[in-house]
């Protein structure tokens, strides 16, 4: 439905469409010349607007890429995990374990990888700018998960395991995959081998943490 309120004049391109176009041109831009090639100027003129507009949506540059980042780990579902708590637990771990590596697989955040940390050495501040709006959102996002399940009495892990657990199943999820992806050194991934990784990483996560299981003390 639309409103008086969601009208506007041809021509006049919503906020949240110049938001968008801002964020498309400077991921595009991030990539092509990295951070420190990349100014408020060339994304303003990539985006067809004005650096006026800019910066009326993103106070600076470090805003605007901690933008980019978020977008794309929103993108796959690691803004807070939105997986039915209601429905099977399985199913919901394979579906985060997926996402993940799904993620690690996207072209642009293989290439933005390369751009972070071929500027790291010079400027420390992109690397963590690039860690605390990916990595460390992805990994919250499913310690909040994780601590949903606990609470519903689905898994037992203990509170200072959490980040721990969360951690685990992203990497054992990643596996050998994310360096040689990273590296350049992966091939065409085998959908088959894929889905029967995955399912061992679920099945050991639960062999851990599942209500039940032994092999880890829920109060260490």
């Amino acid at each position: 439905m639309t409103t008086a309120a969601d009208t506007v004049r041809p021509g006049r391109p919503k906020s949240g469409q110049k938001a968008q176009a801002i964020l498309y041109a400077a991921g595009e831009l991030f990539l092509s010349n990295g951070y420190q090639g990349t100014s408020m100027d060339a994304v303003a003129q990539r985006a067809g607007v004005s650096k006026q507009t800019v910066y009326s949506h993103f106070a600076n540059k470090e805003e605007l890429f901690k933008a980019c980042i978020r977008g794309k780990v929103a993108g796959y579902g690691f803004d807070g995990t939105a997986s039915d708590e209601h429905g099977d637990l399985r199913d919901a771990l394979s579906s985060i374990a997926r996402q993940f590596v799904e993620l690690m697989f996207d072209p642009e955040v293989i290439a933005m990888h390369r751009v972070v940390m071929a500027e790291a050495a010079s400027q420390p501040r992109i690397a963590e700018l690039f860690f605390d709006s990916g990595p460390k959102r992805t990994k919250a996002a499913v310690c909040e998960f994780l601590q949903r399940q606990v609470e519903a009495g689905r898994l037992q892990i203990s509170p200072d395991r959490l980040l721990y657990a969360a951690v685990q199943l992203l990497n054992t999820a990643a596996g050998m995959y994310q360096l040689s992806l990273w590296l350049g050194l992966q091939h065409p991934v085998d959908r088959t081998e894929l889905d029967a990784h995955l399912e061992r990483v679920v099945d050991d996560f639960l062999a851990l943490y599942g209500v039940g299981a032994t092999t880890v003390d829920a109060s260490v």
